[in-house]
């Protein structure tokens, strides 16, 4: 990773999702804030203008999901960059490249995927 610490929020309601992701991304060299809601990760996000990237499930009880998480966060930050997340939704009528603000990344990923798909963000490869 870069020497500039990036600093991702991580949004799933599944606890086990939640500490693995974290714990992989801090692992290299990440600062990872975590969020168990949408509507937990909006007020994170309005609270930490710092997070770069919102790495966040799509399935998620409540009335914002992940879809309705990333716009409601595009809205407060245009620059921050999306990662979409599911076990449940496999194809999306608009492609897995094009997922409203962000990739999809099928659960379940593997450590080298989530790494790489974050890497790629940070240096500007993926918007």
């Amino acid at each position: 990773m870069p020497t500039a610490t990036p600093v991702v929020l991580v949004v799933d309601d599944d606890p086990d999702v939640l500490l693995v992701a974290s714990t992989m991304l801090s692992g290299q060299g990440c600062t990872v804030l975590e969020a168990a809601s949408g509507e937990e990760a909006i007020q994170i996000i309005r609270d930490h203008p710092e997070i770069a990237i919102l790495f966040t499930d799509i399935v998620m009880p409540g009335e914002v999901d992940g879809f309705e998480l990333a716009h409601q966060a595009k809205q407060l930050r245009p620059s921050l960059r999306v990662i979409y997340t599911s076990g449940y939704i496999e194809e999306i009528p608009w492609g897995k490249k094009g997922v409203g603000y962000g990739p999809l990344l099928s659960k379940p990923w593997r450590r080298e995927q989530l790494l790489e798909l974050v890497r790629s963000m940070i240096e500007g490869g993926a918007q």
